[in-house]
């Protein structure tokens, strides 16, 4: 099921309702951003290359219309697909790890 919001530019936006739309992958990837790693660093701790990195960050800001990191970061906290209550930044909802 998905829901009509508007973004701050006043386009809508679908997002997805109850569920998570990352993959588990994606989701320690995008927790990483937020932290602030490279994709060199998130490479080496996740065994991924860092093209591979890159490609799932393209992927997640392509879902969340975003155009930079800051911005795919701003966008899953306003989502509430990060939490805004721990540090470093963790995802809201289960991947099924």
């Amino acid at each position: 099921m998905r829901a009509m919001d508007n973004d701050q530019s006043g386009c809508e936006v679908s997002q997805p309702v109850g569920e998570c739309v990352l993959s588990p992958v994606q989701a320690r990837i995008l927790e990483g951003v937020a932290a602030g790693f490279s994709s060199g660093r998130l490479s080496r701790e996740l065994y991924l290359s860092s093209k591979t990195i890159d490609y799932h960050v393209r992927v997640m800001s392509d879902k969340l219309q975003a155009s930079n990191r800051v911005a795919l970061v701003s966008r899953a906290f306003v989502l509430q697909i990060l939490r805004a209550d721990s540090w470093p930044p963790r995802i809201a909802c289960e991947t099924g790890d």
